[in-house]
């Protein structure tokens, strides 16, 4: 299971960090074709959170952290594929960085399961 997890919690942080690289880009509006790379990235991280998620239950974590990511894990991409037609115009901003916050609270969520899995293999 810690092998697992390693690799699941890596996906996560490479895809992260080129998932927030990019949509700052698509928001900044220089990512042209590269928008389309988003989505399925976003959807990668998504299934890695839900995979930690069965892990820590499988770890005997608290269960609570696990529903969140599993509803969480819907929620974001819901958002994320509908937002264009939420608050248009001069204060899409606020819907923008509300997916953007959303997309790092899934990010923790993933790094706090996976620890919580990685301690319980130590134990």
């Amino acid at each position: 299971m810690r092998t697992a997890t390693l690799v699941v919690i890596w996906i996560v942080r490479i895809a992260g960090t080129v998932q927030i690289l990019l949509g700052l880009s698509i928001w900044i509006g220089v990512a042209g074709p590269l928008f389309a790379f988003h989505i399925p990235i976003g959807l990668t991280i998504v299934g890695c959170l839900w995979v930690l998620a069965v892990l820590s239950l499988a770890a005997r974590g608290r269960p609570a952290p696990a529903v969140f990511a599993f509803v969480w894990g819907l929620a974001l991409p819901a958002f994320g594929m509908t937002q264009a037609s939420i608050l248009p115009g001069s204060l899409h901003w606020i819907v923008q960085v509300a997916h953007l916050l959303m997309g790092l609270i899934a990010l923790g969520t993933a790094d706090s399961l996976a620890k919580h899995v990685l301690e319980a293999g130590r134990r």
